[in-house]
């Protein structure tokens, strides 16, 4: 497998599925992770579980950088609060709270192109890009975006998706950048993903530590759900969105892939459209199964 350096754009904190996606790439030493730029609401509260996630892997080494602060409000629920309250993030080596400017220092500097995974709404990605356009040439930009032919559930008709309606004119910003190559998982394929039965039941027993922090910070995102009430520990996952833009970085394997032109509309649906930028769109799975299979086998590995 090709060694590739990987970024990671982040929204992590909100819902479970960046959490089961950080995991999932650490467990896959072929995608050497270099930094994490953490997006939208409180991005020192999302460095900070990062962070933590990061130092139980022993990937001290991994620069974790907060972008653009916002006040928290209802659209950027602290969902892992209980997991990271009291983690001092001062301890970690290479925390920064200028993640825009060393995003963009360390792409200028890298050797050769980067991949990116994006997996959140992307007000601080679409700054970096503000700050330097030539930036995007070096990027194998992937991410989890948009609704093409199917929306939320397997519905037979697109929904704008969350990661670009949050924040539409930076979602076009982005979707317009001159990337080095394009790919995206769009709800068509990413929105179908969970575990249940078996699967699942491997997650519950793994005594792996990374895969225990799944469990400790999904059964808290439950509570926080039930508004602080207490939950029994959860018996299937929900869905992993985020899980397969990490294995995009690395493999088609599973899907089913369309080059398609897009472009954002004003109310923040991915539209094919002639003037877009091209994108590899992974539009249909070939076998979902196997990809379960797939998923549960690296997490526990």
């Amino acid at each position: 497998m090709e060694t590739k350096k990987v970024y990671l754009q982040t929204d992590i904190g909100g819902d479970i599925d960046d959490f089961w996606a950080l995991v999932m790439l650490l467990k896959q030493p072929w995608l050497d992770l270099r930094m994490i730029l953490t997006d939208t609401g409180n991005t020192v509260y999302r460095a900070a579980i990062c962070a933590k996630l990061l130092q139980l892997a022993g990937r001290g080494d991994v620069v974790v950088g907060a972008g653009l602060a916002e006040w928290p409000d209802a659209r950027h629920p602290m969902s892992h609060l209980d997991w990271v309250k009291d983690y001092p993030l001062a301890s970690y080596p290479n925390y920064t709270q200028n993640g825009i400017d060393r995003f963009v220092d360390m792409v200028r500097a890298e050797d050769g192109p980067v991949t990116l995974v994006a997996i959140g709404p992307v007000p601080s990605l679409a700054a970096a890009l503000r700050k330097a356009p030539d930036i995007a040439r070096k990027i194998d930009f992937v991410g989890m975006f948009g609704s093409v032919y199917r929306g939320y559930s397997g519905h037979p008709r697109p929904d704008a998706e969350y990661n670009v309606y949050m924040y539409v004119e930076d979602s076009k910003a982005v979707f317009s950048a001159d990337w080095r190559s394009a790919t995206i998982t769009p709800l068509d394929t990413c929105g179908l993903v969970k575990l249940e039965g078996d699967l699942y039941g491997r997650i519950a027993a793994s005594a792996d530590p990374l895969v225990a922090a799944i469990r400790d910070v999904y059964h808290g995102w439950c509570r926080h759900h039930a508004g602080g009430k207490p939950v029994p520990a959860p018996t299937a996952s929900s869905v992993l969105f985020d899980t397969v833009a990490v294995h995009l970085a690395s493999s088609w394997d599973f899907l089913v892939r369309e080059d398609i032109r897009l472009a954002v509309d004003d109310k923040g649906f991915t539209r094919p459209d002639p003037a877009g930028k091209p994108f590899h769109v992974a539009v249909d799975w070939l076998d979902l199964p196997a990809y379960q299979t797939f998923l549960v086998d690296t997490l526990c590995h």
